[in-house]
């Protein structure tokens, strides 16, 4: 006869058994309740930049960056990069191709104008150099954020 028996602890080998073929079998869902969101993840992008900044001001608090980055598993990091990170790499190179192409047309006007802003100043060594350099980084850091 079978028996119930209640579950006093968790199994960590099943739960990573269980893990990457529950993703597998979830990505028709993820793909679905994404595509069909109950609200826009833009639909109030205020208090959307507040509830980051408050994340952000409570990882400060708390120290999350510092204890992440002393816990990071090298070992693993360089396993998971020679397993699967160089080929996600390689593909990103197609597969972020059409989204790259998008901002193309403003990045290069972006260029243009840094290019143009450096190319104003006088020309000559030390000072002037470095003038015509900030120029250029000052023109493409007015453009962070818009392409």
């Amino acid at each position: 006869m079978a028996t119930i028996t209640p579950t006093q602890t968790v199994n960590a080998a099943n739960m990573a058994k269980n893990w990457g073929p529950g993703v597998t079998q979830n990505a028709q869902k993820w793909q679905f309740k994404t595509l069909n969101p109950k609200r826009m993840f833009n639909s109030d992008p205020q208090r959307a930049q507040a509830d980051w900044a408050a994340g952000v001001a409570r990882a400060q608090a708390q120290g999350t960056y510092a204890t992440k980055l002393a816990n990071v598993d090298t070992a693993m990091m360089a396993n998971a990069i020679a397993t699967y990170g160089t080929t996600n790499y390689s593909a990103a190179g197609t597969n972020k191709a059409a989204k790259y192409a998008a901002k193309t047309q403003a990045l290069a006007q972006a260029i243009t104008a840094a290019m143009a802003a450096a190319a104003a100043l006088p020309g000559g060594k030390a000072g002037a150099s470095d003038a015509r350099m900030l120029a250029f980084k000052h023109t493409m850091e007015s453009y962070k954020g818009k392409i």
